[in-house]
């Protein structure tokens, strides 16, 4: 039987356990940015993981996660509340940003504990996904982009999202997609003055997504948005490709 000593004894111990795991988990903040400017659509969200590596043949064991709406421009600041670490193990810090289900930035290098300051890189959407995903203009009404202004970019998510920039200005909005149409609805748009021909090539950029009603791609893998007309008014390339000819 129980006496009212050893039942305090027990609770005592208990409470005492529970102190000392939280006593064991130290806070590790870091940041998280990317190197794209532009603007991420409504309702992102920043997940950062610390991961156990140390088995090459196993599965990655997660210490420690922390998920949260991101508010602002990069870097985004996290912190997440880890064990101990053992020097014998290796870790891994994981971070990505996502709007529901589509996986918009990823790490994609190796960052330990004592380096939590963390670059991203965009995800491209795989070729049976399209046209969703990261692109880079090629070309606007048969004309190239030239190479002395910096190409606008798109990103095109699967809840109707839009974002990106014209060159100079970022933009977002909404595009209503169905099978093969493709229709954008104004977007919103900083105003920031370009220099050279870079507002002439912004200009050309948003009257050119204002005629789009139709997608489909080409031999290349391109992304071709056609006007109603089906004339191509806009080329893309997807995101990591038009990155390594750079």
């Amino acid at each position: 039987m129980m006496t009212r000593r050893s039942a305090f004894s027990v609770l005592a111990g208990g409470a005492f356990a529970l102190t000392a795991c939280a006593d064991a988990l130290k806070p590790l903040s870091g940041t998280v940015t990317y190197r794209e400017r532009m603007a991420l659509p409504a309702g992102a969200v920043l997940v950062v993981r610390l991961e156990d590596v140390s088995l090459a043949d196993a599965p990655a064991k997660i210490l420690a996660e922390s998920t949260q709406s991101i508010q602002g421009a990069p870097p985004l600041s996290y912190i997440l509340h880890v064990p101990v670490l053992e020097s014998h193990r290796r870790y891994n810090l994981h971070a990505e940003i996502r709007v529901g289900e589509q996986l918009l930035f990823t790490t994609e290098e190796a960052h330990s504990p004592s380096e939590p300051d963390i670059v991203v890189t965009r995800v491209a959407a795989p070729a049976n996904d399209l046209p969703y995903g990261s692109w880079t203009v090629q070309s606007l009404n048969g004309e190239a982009i030239p190479d002395t202004v910096r190409a606008p970019t798109l990103t095109l998510a699967r809840d109707g999202h839009v974002f990106g920039s014209g060159g100079c200005n970022r933009l977002i909005g909404q595009a209503v997609i169905t099978a093969n149409s493709l229709q954008f609805k104004p977007f919103a748009m900083t105003r920031m003055a370009c220099i050279g021909s870079g507002m002439e090539t912004e200009d050309a950029f948003v009257k050119a997504l204002d005629k789009v009603r139709a997608w489909s791609t080409d031999q290349k893998g391109n992304l071709v948005f056609q006007s109603e007309s089906m004339k191509p008014v806009v080329v893309l390339q997807p995101e990591n490709i038009s990155e390594k000819q750079k």
